[in-house]
């Protein structure tokens, strides 16, 4: 949940999955979660001209961030760089097909375009593509989601599935939000929670506990994933593991480099580990260290 400000609007990122403590040293790395040349070649290939900004390793594969005629999109891909999806974000009302638009009237709906999204999203169907609409109305207690088809008829696929209750016109999106914060209570008793949102791969909770920020990850069963503490105080770090980032000759500099402490099921117990990005040039360095000071592969 770096910088909390600029995600409240949007969905943020998963926490990237990493698998050498010391990453990015040459760039056809495949663990390198800025830039993975294979990978963002899946996307010239499919959107020949396509500008690429970044490869991310998420739990499910990479997420390639891009721009396409001047429209930002996210494409997702499977640990096997089989396309999963792409999403061309915060399209104009004006583009959405006519009959996108009369279904979404019909049923009684109002969009607002200072507050309110629309993403045109493309997924594979057979040895075609095919496309949907997701339309998100910033609603208060919890923002409504309808998907539509083309032709203004409800998306409901099996891969993609958004379930729930039809609402004249649309399809509202089956989160539970209060099996969510049930969750989270229940492992963080004092936590502040600030806002729910929907992942690849689940949920992703921002929340507050004792003035410190945390992200909570859950699957699309709300079973816990992980709980990302971040900026921890460099201070805070066992005295093993500071020891062990210190014989690599690399230096922690407070106002650029982070530090998140990451706990996550270990079976019947938790288990957790500190993941330090250094911010450098042409490639952060991210290290990953287990509590003893012994290096982390993932």
């Amino acid at each position: 949940m770096k910088d909390l400000m600029k995600k409240i609007w949007k969905p943020g990122l998963a926490l990237m999955v990493l698998s050498a403590p010391a990453l990015f040293a040459c760039d056809d790395d495949k663990n390198d979660d800025q830039f993975n040349p294979q990978v963002a070649q899946l996307a010239t290939s499919r959107y020949p001209g396509a500008n690429v900004t970044k490869t991310e390793r998420e739990p499910f594969g990479y997420e390639i961030e891009m721009w396409i005629n001047g429209q930002e999109a996210d494409m997702y891909v499977d640990h096997n760089l089989q396309w999963i999806r792409t999403e061309f974000e915060d399209m104009p009302w004006a583009s959405l097909p006519e009959a996108v638009i009369t279904a979404f009237t019909a049923g009684g709906y109002t969009f607002n375009p200072y507050e309110d999204d629309v993403d045109r999203i493309e997924y594979p169907n057979g040895n075609t593509s095919a496309e949907y609409y997701r339309i998100e109305l910033d609603r208060e207690p919890t923002d409504i989601i309808l998907l539509y088809n083309p032709d203004g008829t409800l998306y409901q696929d099996g891969s993609h599935t958004p379930g729930g209750d039809v609402q004249g016109g649309g399809a509202q999106d089956p989160m539970n939000q209060q099996a969510i914060t049930d969750a989270v209570k229940a492992r963080y008793p004092d936590a502040a929670i600030v806002e729910i949102d929907r992942e690849p791969y689940g949920y992703e909770v921002q929340f507050y506990l004792n003035g410190q920020e945390a992200d909570m990850h859950f699957d699309a069963n709300y079973q816990w994933l992980r709980t990302e503490f971040e900026d921890m105080p460099w201070e805070s770090l066992p005295v093993a593991v500071t020891t062990a980032f210190e014989a690599t000759g690399n230096t922690f500099i407070p106002y650029e480099d982070d530090v998140d402490r990451i706990e996550y099921p270990d079976g019947d117990t938790t288990g957790e580990y500190y993941r330090i990005e250094l911010d450098r040039e042409p490639r952060d360095i991210v290290l990953l260290y287990n509590p003893d000071g012994t290096s982390r592969t993932r």
